[in-house]
C-alpha cells in the first residue's frame, strides 16, 4: 500500500473475493500499524489504499477503459474449473497472456495473430530430471517448450 493513491483493482475467478478477503485479514496487523501509527503521518500515506476492489469474472469481455479492452477465456487446468487465459487489445497491439495452462485450442483461437504471446512452459531438460510423478503431471496439465513452439506456429504471434 505504500506509495498507492486508491485501492487496488483486482479481476479473477470465482474465489477471488474470498481470497482477497482472506489476504487482508492475514496483514490486518500490519495495514493496522500503518494507518494508527508512525506511518500515517508520512506524505505517501493514503487511508484506505490498502484496500482491494474485486471482480469475480467470467468468460468474456472483463474491463474497458477507452482505447483498452480485456477479455477472459477459459483454459484448461485439471480440476481448476475457473481457469482463465487474458487478451488484451489496445488500438495498435494484442497482447495474450495464456494463463497456468497446457496446449489449448482457446489460446490458439485467441492469440491468432496477435502481436505478443505470453505462455507458461517448462524445459524438457529440467523434466528429464523430475520425478515420474511429477513428469505425468506436467504432460497432463503444463506446456512443454517444444509444445509451445507448435502453438506459436498455429498463431503466429509477433513475439
Amino acid at each position: 500500500m505504500v506509495g498507492r493513491k486508491e485501492p487496488l483493482t483486482v479481476y479473477g475467478p470465482k474465489g477471488i473475493r474470498a481470497m482477497t478477503g482472506h489476504v487482508l485479514e492475514a496483514w490486518r496487523e500490519d495495514v493496522s500499524v500503518r494507518n494508527n501509527g508512525l506511518e500515517h503521518n508520512f506524505p505517501h500515506h493514503v487511508p484506505g489504499a490498502y484496500k482491494v476492489n474485486a471482480h469475480e469474472i467470467e468468460p468474456g469481455v472483463v474491463f474497458r477503459n477507452g482505447d483498452i479492452t480485456v477479455k477472459a477465456f477459459r483454459v484448461p487446468h485439471g480440476e481448476v474449473e475457473n481457469a482463465f487465459g487474458y487478451r488484451f487489445e489496445t488500438p495498435d497491439r494484442t497482447i495474450v497472456i495464456a494463463g497456468d495452462t497446457g496446449p489449448s485450442s482457446s489460446v490458439v483461437e485467441n492469440c491468432n495473430g496477435c502481436d505478443v504471446l505470453v505462455h507458461e512452459v517448462y524445459t524438457l531438460t529440467g523434466f528429464r530430471k523430475s520425478t515420474s510423478q511429477f513428469q505425468a503431471y506436467a504432460v497432463k496439465y503444463h506446456t512443454s517448450t517444444k509444445e509451445l513452439a507448435e502453438l506459436a506456429s498455429k498463431t503466429g504471434p509477433g513475439c
